[in-house]
């Protein structure tokens, strides 16, 4: 059954571009040895002897080269002296180990990479532990892998999963463990380790589909943090009770926006700078400082605070007037890039 279970999940591997150059280098020094040994043939030509007693063309001794470096050996060119037979077992069997060097070498280069590759993504997958789950890698997937890039995350605590053979593979090639699989499936998200995961962000566009993965997701890891993507706002409900405890709706954020935008453009940039932590500023959360208790968060310096996490409540700034700050609070505020 496990056995079974292995096979189901295709775990993708990085791309490994072919170092063309390295490959034109080692053609190219194999061609110009074929040249040297041939024309050294050519020049000691009286020492070879031709089945039919014709003299050796250059042409032969280029043929006598490659028939002999390939161990084909037709026979109907021979070495007919000491000097020659003794140049045969030198230059011949160099110009047949760089042959086989070409060859054999390059095949087992990728082959090596491939086994190494297999070994790292298994070595990585071993480790994971509250690491983040992310369905689906189009547009939207893309875009969050890449903010929690920027906001510190590292790629080895982000697992990938797509349906999607081009996104699995992008997301392989951007260094991230990717899955290429159906993310409703139980063994695709044993696969993702989901039981030891901390988050778990669905992207995909159709919503009934994120309910599915859900459910799956929170059967599998009830304690599991669920971040969800919706296409029609009429289905947040349903997905709330399928066991995600944030929805996120595009189309209502970008129609939001773009209403804004009409008489302040200047507001709808500030919020796309807030929004992605690659340009100058970002949202930011931290736990209080112990000098801090007992303050308002409208007087701590060097920072603006605009909401205080208290247990279950986030306290917003019509509530922070007379609002002191408590050991165990959180606060949030407007953060720069350093």
């Amino acid at each position: 059954m496990r056995k079974r279970h292995r096979d189901r999940v295709k775990f993708v591997h990085r791309q490994k571009k072919v170092d063309l150059a390295t490959i034109f280098l080692r053609l190219s020094a194999l061609f110009l040895m074929i040249l040297f040994i041939s024309t050294l043939v050519y020049l000691n030509r009286e020492h070879y002897e031709e089945s039919d007693g014709s003299s050796i063309t250059f042409i032969d001794a280029v043929y006598f080269t490659m028939v002999s470096i390939t161990t084909t050996g037709y026979g109907d060119i021979i070495p007919a002296s000491q000097g020659a037979r003794l140049f045969d077992t030198i230059l011949i069997t160099s110009g047949r180990a760089a042959l086989w060097f070409v060859i054999v070498g390059t095949t087992y280069q990728f082959i090596y990479d491939r086994y190494r590759e297999a070994f790292i993504l298994g070595s990585k997958r071993n480790k994971l532990k509250d690491h983040v789950v992310l369905c689906g890698y189009g547009t939207t997937g893309r875009t969050a892998a890449k903010e929690m890039m920027a906001k510190g995350w590292k790629r080895d605590s982000l697992v990938v999963i797509s349906n999607d053979q081009e996104d699995s593979q992008n997301a392989a090639d951007e260094g991230f463990l990717s899955i290429q699989g159906d993310a409703t499936k139980e063994e695709v998200l044993n696969g993702a380790v989901i039981k030891k995961a901390g988050t778990l962000v669905i992207t995909t566009g159709k919503d009934d589909t994120n309910v599915l993965i859900s459910l799956t997701a929170r059967y599998m890891n009830p304690g599991i943090r669920i971040v969800s993507r919706v296409t029609d706002p009429e289905n947040i409900k349903i997905l709330k009770k399928s066991g995600v405890e944030i929805t996120i709706a595009p189309s209502v954020s970008s129609g939001s926006l773009m209403a804004t935008a009409i008489s302040q453009p200047r507001v709808v940039h500030l919020l796309e700078d807030i929004m992605t932590s690659s340009q100058g500023i970002f949202i930011s959360q931290r736990s209080i400082r112990e000098e801090e208790v007992g303050r308002s968060p409208k007087g701590l310096r060097g920072i603006t605070v605009f909401g205080v996490l208290r247990e279950d409540r986030v306290l917003t700034l019509e509530d922070m007037d007379d609002l002191e700050l408590r050991d165990g609070d959180s606060i949030l505020f407007i953060d720069r890039k350093r």
